[in-house]
């Protein structure tokens, strides 16, 4: 799977998209250096000499102010409601990692925009911690998959220490408060976990199957306990030949899947004429995996109760 190809979305999900980076900058103050959507509640606010960390991607930051609390400062590159994978970067980017004091990556292939950035020299001597450097990856059709963050259980065990030990080494005074936000925002997760386990569980099991517009859910299907049949696009940004596409229909035909998904990021062309053909009426074009959306999307937690929320109704 690559993840620079570029793709092509439709017009008015580019406005739609303009428009949360709006409304997200209303309701958080959000600007240079200010927190990510969702994250700006008291304990979470920065304060006047918060730590500015800048990420790839508005889920990343957004777990990233959850650990350093009122001592970070944490902004993305990627706004909201915009995938990753075919990001072009813009000359405002450049300015962010120039005043930047930590950047943060997912890596492997999720985010390699950010090496055209560095590469210019921009932040390139910045401390740069990417967090699925030491995350066993899920290989699937021989490509390695960077979506960790989908099963909340790594996020806790992986993500969190990572940041709060980079945090604490950059701010060794604020390492009480790392390791305090990690574990009040740890325990949130395992609330989480449990909770959506409890949801997914309603399903019937002859029901758990999964048809997705790209390969984002490797880790949630593994965790939560579905059935990956297929993805329509194997490489973001290119369409699947009409071979291709009546191969997946006979596929999911086959599987008697109930329901096809996409994620709000993408249009839904692809996914209604899979659906169309394969004689399935439950489309499902909104979910949010490689960022944030409008609420009650805007947080990370927020984002993994909507698509469960969305999962489970069209496959109930």
């Amino acid at each position: 799977m690559r993840h620079t190809v570029r793709l092509s979305r439709i017009n008015s999900w580019q406005t739609l998209a303009v428009g949360f980076v709006v409304l997200a900058i209303a309701a958080c103050g959000t600007g240079t250096g200010s927190a990510s959507p969702g994250t700006s509640s008291p304990a979470n606010a920065p304060g006047p000499d918060a730590l500015k960390v800048v990420t790839t991607t508005t889920v990343f930051a957004d777990i990233v102010q959850n650990v350093g609390g009122s001592r970070v400062a944490a902004s993305s590159i990627v706004p909201p409601g915009v995938g990753p994978e075919d990001y072009e970067p813009k000359p405002d980017d450049a300015r962010k990692l120039a005043d930047a004091k930590l950047i943060v990556s997912n890596g492997v292939g999720l985010d390699d925009f950010l090496a055209k950035l560095l590469a210019s020299g921009t932040g390139g001597q910045t401390p740069h911690l990417v967090l699925g450097d030491d995350i066993p990856v899920m290989t699937v059709d021989g490509e390695e998959n960077p979506h960790f963050w989908l099963d909340p259980t790594l996020v806790k065990r992986y993500y969190l220490p990572a940041i709060a030990g980079k945090l604490t080494e950059l701010d060794p005074g604020g390492k009480a408060t790392f390791d305090s936000n990690v574990a009040s925002y740890g325990a949130q997760l395992e609330a989480l976990d449990t909770e959506l386990k409890a949801q997914i569980d309603t399903i019937p099991a002859a029901n758990r199957k999964l048809v997705t517009f790209h390969d984002a859910f490797p880790y949630f299907a593994r965790h939560f306990g579905f059935e990956l049949v297929g993805v329509i696009l194997e490489n973001v940004g290119q369409d699947p030949s009409a071979a291709d596409l009546a191969a997946l229909v006979e596929k999911v035909k086959a599987a008697h899947v109930k329901a096809v998904f996409s994620e709000a990021q993408f249009s839904p062309k692809l996914t209604e004429t899979l659906a169309q053909e394969a004689g399935i009426t439950t489309v499902v074009t909104t979910l949010y995996n490689d960022a944030l959306g409008p609420a009650p999307a805007d947080t990370y937690l927020g984002l993994m109760r909507w698509d469960v929320d969305h999962v489970v109704a069209a496959l109930k």
